[in-house]
């Protein structure tokens, strides 16, 4: 456990929000347009998108293209949930929980139930494509 915890000191409690579509979208135009040396940069899984422009556009999630009338789900640290790293505040939306747990202890159980890890199978793999001047940066 003393391991995880050099990865996830902080305590964050895991949540998560149901939202419709367009907020998933309002959301992630201010969350993934964040600089990815900023701190604050968002880690995605399920999920791609091409940013241009600081504009979030073809969005796909589970290989579906989002839909705006849709509703989906997504993990939160709370920390974020609260407006933390200039995070949207959700913690008050009315499809947001806490779970009760710390992202170390579940990061523990998974570790221990999923042993050995692959690290390979979680390569980062182009899920956001940043385009600027007719230029794609992965």
């Amino acid at each position: 456990y003393k391991d995880v915890l050099t990865v996830q000191p902080f305590g964050n409690m895991v949540s998560y929000v149901d939202m419709s579509g367009q907020e998933v979208l309002d959301y992630l135009n201010i969350v993934a347009t964040k600089p990815v040396d900023s701190g604050a940069y968002a880690q995605f899984a399920g999920i791609s998108m091409r940013i241009e422009n600081d504009k979030v556009t073809n969005v796909f999630i589970g290989n579906k293209q989002l839909r705006l009338d849709g509703r989906y789900r997504f993990t939160v640290p709370s920390y974020n949930a609260s407006g933390g790293d200039g995070y949207p505040k959700i913690d008050t939306h009315p499809g947001y929980v806490n779970t009760g747990f710390t992202d170390a202890e579940v990061l523990k159980d998974y570790l221990e139930s999923h042993s050995p890890i692959d690290v390979n199978e979680y390569a980062p793999s182009g899920e956001v494509m940043y385009q600027t001047n007719n230029v794609v940066n992965q």
